[in-house]
């Protein structure tokens, strides 16, 4: 019973953590995607706003997979990457999406990233 258990829970996280690498090595077309939808589900785009919101989101992606590429220990690009986004998609939402997304920022980051609690 015991190693039964064991195995379930074994096979359980083995596939977690395998969930978790192929996330980890998404195009970045996959990326802006993934971006887009959950930025749709949570802040009700329209169908224009997913657009341009899909757009920025790969010149994004595309931007940080050039930075990981080239392999720099430079955070501040990655940063500024990140400040440019949020940036020009506020000039895409409405007043009202930028609330829930500022509450949604806050929410992950307080969250340790998404990740979870950090420890």
């Amino acid at each position: 019973m015991k190693r039964t258990l064991f195995a379930i829970i074994l096979a359980l996280v083995s596939m977690t953590t395998f969930a978790q690498r192929q996330e980890a090595n998404a195009t970045p077309e996959k990326r802006a995607e993934n971006q887009t939808k959950t930025l749709t589900e949570n802040l009700a785009l329209s169908e224009d706003q997913q657009k341009q919101v899909y757009n920025l989101s790969l010149a994004r992606a595309q931007k940080v997979q050039e930075l990981r590429d080239a392999q720099t220990q430079d955070r501040s690009q990655m940063r500024a990457s990140m400040e440019t986004f949020n940036t020009e998609l506020a000039k895409i939402l409405t007043v009202e999406q930028q609330e829930k997304y500022k509450t949604m920022l806050e929410d992950r980051r307080s969250n340790g990233g998404g990740r979870g609690p950090r420890n």
